[in-house]
């Protein structure tokens, strides 16, 4: 008797080993699914879902570590688990090396904002390079167009003095974000090489995102050239990250007094979208 149940356990532990597990259902839905959850109903009366487990915020993951440059440990083992972090509203998935919130399209959740037109040329944003190096200079930007601009995001600073201390935006909401830059260049000076234009984005003070923006690829450009150019990335933000938008410009030892100006038309905004 024993005997035959110590055979009955085994057949019934093998049969769970290579099955399918099928939760309110006795239909498989697919042959390719090890674990599957059905929902019978097609109401929202009776429809239901299935809650993963979650955690209030970052310091709550599996491997969490301050002292880490990503904030976690890496343990391979663990790649592809996923919790719901309740602080960015999102699931996360763990990579081997990090946890990555995923994103999606919410839709209208923007800020467009541009430079003020009425600024005279003289105050323009504006960079100088001569042989000795070149300078920087903060484009703030504002809601001066009243039909494209818009802040639904609430992250626009009072714009204040531009100095070391200035911030554009200040984030309210923990998340991934995409955002595009676009300025209209105006150069002056003679540039026997191709004069390049840096747009750089600033977290929090540091260099999060840059492109080198070249200007014309012709040579002995003189003054007058104007360009839009662009940049875009995604990245991820948390409540108070502090983000601006610098220029700046490389050397060359082919350069004569170059000046750059940013310009208040239409092509010069940028645009911040909540994912």
């Amino acid at each position: 008797m024993i005997k035959k149940i110590y055979i009955t356990a085994l057949l019934v532990s093998a049969t769970m080993a290579f099955s399918q597990v099928i939760v309110n259902s006795d239909t498989n839905p697919s042959p390719n699914s090890i674990f599957s959850v059905v929902n019978k109903e097609d109401n929202a009366a009776k429809s239901r879902g299935m809650m993963i487990p979650l955690v209030n915020n970052e310091s709550e993951l599996p491997l969490y570590d301050a002292n880490q440059a990503d904030h976690f440990n890496d343990d391979p083992s663990m790649q592809g688990m996923i919790l719901y972090r309740k602080d960015i509203k999102r699931v996360v998935v763990y990579d081997g090396e990090k946890w990555k919130p995923t994103f999606y399209e919410s839709g209208e959740r923007t800020t467009r904002v541009s430079m003020n037109p009425a600024t005279p040329e003289a105050e323009f944003p504006t960079v100088t390079c001569v042989l000795i190096g070149c300078g920087e200079k903060d484009v703030a930007f504002g809601a001066y167009d009243s039909i494209q601009d818009g802040d639904k995001l609430g992250i626009l600073d009072p714009q204040g003095a531009v100095n070391s201390n200035f911030n554009n935006f200040t984030f309210k909401e923990s998340g991934f974000y995409r955002v595009l830059v676009s300025l209209k260049v105006k150069t002056s000076g003679i540039h026997v090489s191709p004069p390049t234009l840096s747009f750089r984005a600033l977290k929090n003070g540091n260099v999060l995102a840059r492109n080198d923006i070249p200007l014309n690829e012709a040579i002995l450009i003189t003054a007058g050239a104007n360009r839009v150019g662009t940049m875009e990335f995604l990245s991820m933000f948390d409540k108070g990250d502090k983000l601006k938008v610098q220029i700046s410009a490389g050397v060359s030892i082919l350069t004569v007094a170059d000046t750059y100006k940013i310009v208040p038309t239409d092509g010069t905004f940028i645009s911040i979208e909540k994912l």
